[in-house]
């Protein structure tokens, strides 16, 4: 297909941006991800013209919207070009996609004009010179294209205008971001509310063991989403809605511990956090995760949310397995340990 040929495909122009993104060199890697982008759009304009081309054909307009007589009339005329340009949408969203509808296939050539993943790296250079709402604009342009093509997830862009969003005290906008990366979570739909308040009562009147024995949540994606959202309930007053969510951040991380403990040692089996924490402490990975997550900070603001809720023993339990891991609780042992000795419920503040 000599006429699709070209010097630096789209994605090779990206990576470049990428390798100077790493190194620092915010200005190349800018003109890098905007001419990707640029490029990218030029080549989808181009096999869109040539599928309308030759749906502009007069034989072919009486041919109507099946794809497949479509694709049959293509390699009977041996209409190279258009095969090649339907042969590459096929490749990047699929031939179920398509539905075998001509319609179909020319909204998706439309769509395909869309460079997410240069749009996401565009925001992230500036995000990181300091122009905020010029990477909320860009990071919402990446948004709006991402799918399953992408290899930049959608939950990815929310997080990072979450971020900005933070960084600029727009706690509204930021709160936003966080709950709609929750959207589609079949434990967070209404219907499904009855599942939550299950797992309240056990947290709050079996305590943590208790409820990390019963439950198990891998939905890795979302941790984030309900850790931030927990710290900044509490932080803001809102304790109920901290204690959900912090629960379910503490659900998840310990669910993926756990289960990285048992693929090593496939015989383990929950039953007390203090029995659990010897098993984390000796995997190098597990521990790097434990940090990346807040891991004790986590549980420590599930304790104060529902020490706020009126649950203290719930939360004794939480704060006395936090205090007896100086070690690896750091300040969360210590301040669980001022806890335990004449609980509080923390000043309300804007965002921790």
């Amino acid at each position: 297909y000599p006429s699709f040929r070209e010097e630096l495909p789209p994605w090779y122009t990206l990576e470049e941006g990428k390798k100077s993104f790493r190194e620092g060199d915010f200005g190349s890697a800018l003109t890098n991800f905007e001419e990707a982008r640029n490029e990218w759009r030029s080549l989808w304009s181009k096999h869109e013209r040539v599928f309308i081309s030759l749906l502009s054909i007069p034989e072919a307009q009486h041919i109507g919207d099946s794809l497949e007589n479509i694709e049959r009339y293509i390699h009977d005329r041996r209409f190279t070009d258009a095969a090649y340009s339907l042969s590459q949408l096929i490749y990047y969203v699929g031939r179920d996609t398509l539905n075998n509808s001509v319609k179909t296939t020319l909204h998706f050539f439309n769509l395909m004009k869309d460079y997410p993943e240069a749009e996401y790296w565009i925001a992230e250079v500036y995000r990181l010179e300091g122009e905020k709402e010029i990477a909320i604009s860009q990071y919402n342009k990446a948004l709006s294209g991402v799918d399953i093509r992408s290899p930049i997830r959608r939950s990815e862009i929310l997080y990072k205008i979450a971020e900005v969003y933070k960084e600029s005290q727009n706690y509204n906008e930021m709160e936003r971001s966080l709950v709609e990366i929750l959207r589609g979570d079949t434990l967070w739909e209404e219907s499904e509310n009855f599942v939550r308040n299950a797992m309240k009562r056990t947290l709050e009147s079996g305590g943590i063991n208790q409820f990390l024995k019963m439950y198990r949540y891998d939905k890795a994606q979302t941790e984030k989403a309900h850790r931030l959202l927990g710290y900044y309930y509490y932080m803001s007053g809102r304790y109920i809605l901290a204690e959900t969510h912090l629960m379910f951040a503490v659900l998840i991380e310990n669910t993926l511990v756990i289960e990285e403990v048992i693929h090593k040692k496939y015989d383990f089996s929950f039953e007390t956090l203090d029995a659990l924490i010897p098993e984390l402490t000796r995997r190098a990975d597990v521990k790097k995760y434990m940090e990346d997550s807040d891991y004790y900070k986590t549980l420590y603001y599930l304790g104060a949310a529902l020490y706020a809720n009126g649950k203290e023993p719930s939360a004794r339990e939480i704060w006395l397995f936090l205090s007896k891991n100086n070690n690896e609780g750091g300040e969360w042992s210590l301040r669980s340990g001022q806890q335990i000795r004449k609980p509080f419920i923390e000043k309300a503040i804007a965002m921790p």
